[in-house]
């Protein structure tokens, strides 16, 4: 009975499931980082877009705009 070892390409497919198999994990790792790792950055970002449209549209005046823009630029910390 002969196996794929036998016929000269049983290393390939080894090889071939190896590179699959860490493929996967990596892609699995990337998506990771993705979910639990980018949790903090877009947000504040998205703070700052609707302060800045909310003075556009006239809610804010200039000296509550700069008091609310240092706020959320230093974290929020005041």
């Amino acid at each position: 009975m002969m196996g794929f070892g036998s016929m000269g390409f049983g290393w390939f497919l080894g090889l071939l499931n190896m590179l699959l198999i860490l493929a996967l994990l990596a892609g699995l790792f990337y998506l990771g980082l993705r979910a639990w790792g980018g949790g903090g950055g877009p947000k504040k970002d998205e703070a700052l877009e609707a302060l800045r449209l909310r003075y556009a549209r006239g809610e804010l005046d200039e000296e509550s705009y700069r008091r609310l823009r240092k706020e959320l630029e230093k974290g929020g910390e005041a």
